[in-house]
């Protein structure tokens, strides 16, 4: 039997290992672990941002991912907790009883990841181009805020409204996309995607750091004898510690251009039609469209890597690939903020 003929890999496709020099150059500059710069690099090349070969991510990790990384301190984790609190207390105490009710908690927690990639981009414009911005995070209702997240710009030594809107939207490092409702997208002059990292329990492990659950929740355990101390010790290990929050600024899509043409790329399997490359407004019967244009059949199905579908709503879709992020791109811009 003649030896199988290896599989080739195309160079947009992610691979299942990568060398150990570029996973251990994003855990030092980043402070992710293997397993989550593994993630990061294989949405890099599923989102087109960079091929799939050494030199390529290697040059896209010293050109991209690292200079356009921002580490989140305690103290800017902090800040953006209580503007959390300050912009989410009214909404959902307002809601409370009601059919919109939703868990504080986690509505809490999702927001401060929000307002991390807000925080994120305030840090990058200061160091990169040296303007010092003010976030939009005032107590209130969130169709009362400004249509811009960036709510004031230093101009010499007064605050003014800024002269554009900008839009930031945060995502999962492990996110390919860019997707910005219809009727928001048209609020901002551009849309800027920042990637979070973090885990899941990033809100637990601050806790940790402020001794809430050693000496609070957990005394309380031991006090009334829920607990043993060797529990207490165990829950207490299995919390993460605190770490700085990586924010890497994937780029922004520009809203006043020509979208009217759907531009997109994808690959054929037997039965889907995947969709890798997206640029411009996704429109609701976007399905039926691309079926027409493919001439696929009734039975073969349309879907967009990694994620399957998009609601049945008008939207802008970019991948991270497609948006611009180079520093001449973010200069024509900055310059009329």
């Amino acid at each position: 039997m003649s030896p199988a003929i290896p599989r080739r890999l195309r160079d947009d496709v992610p691979r299942d290992e990568y060398p150990e020099k570029l996973i251990n150059l994003i855990s030092e500059k980043l402070g992710e672990d293997a397993d989550t710069s593994k993630r990061i690099i294989s949405a890099a090349i599923s989102g087109r941002e960079t091929k799939n070969s050494e030199s390529a991510i290697e040059h896209w990790i010293e050109s991209q991912l690292i200079p356009n990384t921002i580490l989140i301190d305690q103290a800017g984790y902090t800040e953006m907790c209580i503007d959390a609190l300050k912009t989410i207390s009214t909404q959902v105490l307002t809601d409370f009883g009601s059919s919109r009710q939703r868990d504080f908690g986690q509505v809490w927690s999702d927001t401060i990841r929000g307002y991390l990639g807000e925080y994120a981009v305030v840090k990058f414009l200061e160091l990169n181009f040296g303007i010092k911005t003010k976030l939009a995070h005032q107590r209130g209702f969130a169709e009362d805020f400004y249509n811009s997240d960036i709510a004031e710009v230093l101009d010499k030594d007064t605050w003014r409204a800024p002269h554009i809107n900008i839009g930031i939207k945060t995502a999962k490092f492990n996110g390919l996309w860019l997707d910005v409702p219809k009727e928001q997208f048209s609020k901002a002059d551009i849309h800027v995607q920042v990637k979070i990292g973090g885990g899941t329990t990033h809100l637990f492990s601050f806790f940790k750091e402020l001794s809430v659950f050693k000496d609070k929740i957990l005394k309380a355990g031991l006090d009334g004898k829920y607990l043993t101390q060797s529990e207490s010790e165990q829950i207490w290990n299995d919390i993460p510690p605190f770490k700085p929050v990586a924010a890497y600024i994937t780029g922004f899509a520009i809203r006043d251009l020509d979208y009217s043409q759907m531009s997109y790329e994808g690959h054929l399997a037997i039965v889907k039609y995947t969709l890798h490359t997206f640029s411009g407004l996704l429109q609701k019967d976007y399905i039926e469209t691309i079926k027409k244009r493919e001439g696929l059949t009734a039975k073969q199905t349309v879907e967009f890597e990694s994620i399957g579908k998009f609601t049945a709503h008008d939207r802008f879709v970019f991948n991270t690939g497609s948006i611009n992020r180079t520093k001449n791109e973010w200069e024509s811009f900055i310059n009329r903020l």
